[in-house]
């Protein structure tokens, strides 16, 4: 058959798959072309690969893709009766009497990328559909799957069936199915021992401790790419313990070879690399593993017993990393690298590579958030003290952020590294009140907290101030699941409520440290760019905080509006995600802000940096409750409004004069 034939039966076959007919041909037919197609293919590489035309190499990919997507198609039980049937007789004939998967490791093998890429995505979509039938009776691909992994030399192979696995892994991830951890269980217990042995041998390949460097760029590439797609696989396997309770070995190697992705990050691999390791350290450490791939709708949410045990064990190693010198040695490049990129075009002077500056600073501290929960669980609170760490990450960060030339508060490097990315800012917020509590236990004084950077009433005066004390702002916050914002206002408001003196404090202590004028340094802009005064300014926001999702002082109290919106049904509890909210209008449509609320805030400012505060948190409690009196609030706010009712309070009997909302 010639060429033009093949492509006019392929573009036949596609298009009765898309309208769901069957095709003009018999299934014998359309496994013998598909079969024909991919050997021939296989015959050229394995004989002379250079005679291998771009012809040849579309019409192998043109039949890949089609397989692939009659499998898919198939797995997702979409096809009338009788075409399911016919593309199931043709996918096990394709799969059984004509050994497809043998095809499919071959081209997986092979080193053109493109082809051994979708060779990989066909075998994924094969395993799944196998999975799905039979509880993976073919050991073909397994055996293949198992001698490449232990054979472990960094090449084009070794990248495809590590991707390839990930890709299975995902998929069973996604499936709605109750024997979905069976499932689980019994593939990775086919690759343990090999993925076991492959971990150290990858990571370790380029430290200096070895002689299996990379003898040249070749061979340098392979590695790193190599290890890129052996850490997306440990970031999936990390999903698949947090979200399903599995514990297997291979599970477990990020959490008991944690030295080896720190090392990483001071090996002459491409900046990306060590980006990847250091993001795959934070998402475990946060628990968001996998957050990229869509997992928390359809997952179990159980921790296996080692779980918490492990975690600390990973703790341990970052925080002995860092004593044995870690943050001294470890460098981010002066710009920022994206794709594997070293450099990228500014034009207004140097700047550091914020996401590795967050991704540092986030995992050290919440290394000490778990170690210091541990400890004071055993009762050893005297035992650890976060507060030598915390001075160290500060120096780490004055020498890698653009020079500071008169930082006058300690505490707003939160704000500085974290200002462009709000779950992290938030969660950072979070785990430095933890860090605070656990420190006061040793120390009763909160001066010395802003000198190293850890008190939680200036982080959240700082952060009201950023965003120039919008009540609005905070209300999207806690409306958003993005962000642990509920959780971090209901642990700092508890704090505030029962320590009112230390926020006065706090807040004179910030008033007087902003009277000079200072170059404030951010990792994403210019020195020349951020030169500014501390004093507040209502038009100044740190840049990367989101807009207010909603215009709430051009928002009109329509009851029409509202009862477009009465319909809603929101949740927010542990079983169920929180519901889809159309941040917009539910906004718009359920609170009116005070007509004078701008000229409040005005008011308010002659009381200083605690009148706004308290002015902004008065005015937020006003808005969830009207939301919530209205059904419009997404889950019960009243113990976060019984405690900014005792906050607005307190400040009224401070200074009745200060609030006078409605």
């Amino acid at each position: 058959m010639n060429m033009d034939s093949q492509h006019s039966d392929l573009q036949a076959v596609f298009t009765d798959l898309r309208s769901g007919v069957v095709p003009a041909m018999s299934t014998e037919e359309l496994a013998s072309q598909i079969s024909s197609a991919i050997n021939c293919s296989l015959h050229i590489l394995l004989q002379s690969p250079h005679s291998m035309t771009s012809e040849d190499t579309e019409m192998t990919g043109m039949f890949l893709t089609l397989t692939g997507k009659i499998i898919s198609t198939l797995s997702s039980k979409s096809l009338p009766g009788d075409v399911h049937v016919f593309y199931d007789e043709a996918m096990k004939k394709l799969f059984g009497a004509s050994n497809l998967t043998a095809d499919l490791v071959c081209l997986m093998n092979c080193q053109d990328r493109m082809l051994s890429h979708l060779a990989a995505k066909c075998m994924a979509s094969f395993v799944m559909y196998d999975i799905n039938n039979s509880i993976g009776s073919d050991p073909v691909w397994k055996t293949a799957f198992t001698e490449t992994f232990q054979s472990s030399a960094p090449n084009c192979a070794l990248d495809t069936h590590l991707w390839a696995l990930t890709e299975v892994i995902k998929r069973i991830l996604k499936l709605d199915c109750v024997n979905k951890r069976e499932i689980l269980m019994k593939l990775l217990a086919d690759f343990e021992s090999s993925l076991t042995s492959l971990y150290p041998k990858l990571l370790f390949q380029d430290s200096p401790q070895h002689t299996h460097a990379a003898e040249n760029d070749r061979d340098s590439v392979d590695l790193e790419l190599s290890v890129c797609a052996l850490l997306d696989l440990v970031e999936v396997l990390s999903a698949a313990r947090r979200w399903h309770g599995l514990c297997s070995s291979i599970q477990r190697l990020a959490f008991l070879q944690t030295s080896a992705l720190l090392h990483l990050t001071l090996s002459n691999m491409k900046e990306f690399v060590k980006k990847r390791a250091l993001l795959l350290l934070k998402r475990i450490l946060v628990q968001r593993a996998g957050e990229e791939w869509g997992f928390g709708d359809n997952h179990s949410n159980e921790c296996d017993e080692e779980y918490c045990t492990d975690l600390l064990v990973m703790a341990d190693a970052v925080l002995q990393e860092v004593e044995a010198g870690w943050l001294r040695k470890f460098h981010v490049k002066t710009q920022a690298s994206f794709f594997g990129g070293n450099k990228v075009n500014v034009s207004d002077g140097e700047m550091k590579d914020a996401v590795m500056l967050r991704a540092v600073s986030l995992i050290l501290i919440k290394c000490l958030e778990i170690k210091a929960r541990h400890v004071s669980t055993q009762g050893a609170q005297r035992a650890f003290d976060v507060q030598s760490c915390l001075m160290e990450l500060l120096a780490f960060l004055q020498q890698q952020v653009l020079q500071v030339k008169a930082v006058t508060h300690p505490c707003s490097w939160i704000l500085v590294v974290f200002a462009d990315q709000d779950d992290d800012l938030i969660e950072s917020a979070k785990v430095l009140i933890t860090l605070y509590l656990h420190q006061r236990s040793l120390s009763s004084s909160d001066s010395a907290a802003c000198e190293w950077g850890c008190n939680p009433h200036c982080h959240f005066t700082l952060l009201l101030r950023s965003l120039s004390f919008d009540h609005t702002v905070l209300l999207d916050f806690l409306i958003s699941d993005e962000t642990c914002f509920l959780e971090y206002c209901v642990l700092y408001l508890k704090h505030l409520r029962d320590h009112w003196q230390d926020f006065c404090n706090a807040c004179s202590c910030i008033e007087n440290s902003t009277t000079e004028t200072h170059t404030l340094s951010l990792p994403h802009f210019s020195e020349a760019s951020v030169k500014s005064q501390l004093h507040y300014d209502p038009q100044f926001k740190v840049v990367g905080f989101r807009q207010s999702l909603v215009d709430y002082e051009n928002s009109d109290d329509s009851e029409d509006e509202d009862k477009r919106l009465s319909n809603l049904q929101m949740s927010r509890n542990d079983e169920e995600p929180v519901a889809e909210i159309d941040m917009r209008k539910a906004g718009a449509q359920a609170v009116s802000a005070s007509a004078d609320t701008m000229e409040k805030i005005s008011t308010a400012s002659t009381e200083g940096l605690r009148g706004k505060v308290v002015l902004c948190l008065a005015e937020l409690r006003i808005v969830i409750s009207r939301l919530h009196s209205k059904g419009l609030f997404p889950y019960n706010p009243s113990c976060l409004l019984k405690l900014l009712l005792a906050i607005e309070t307190k400040g009224q009997l401070e200074n009745p004069t200060a609030l006078q909302l409605k």
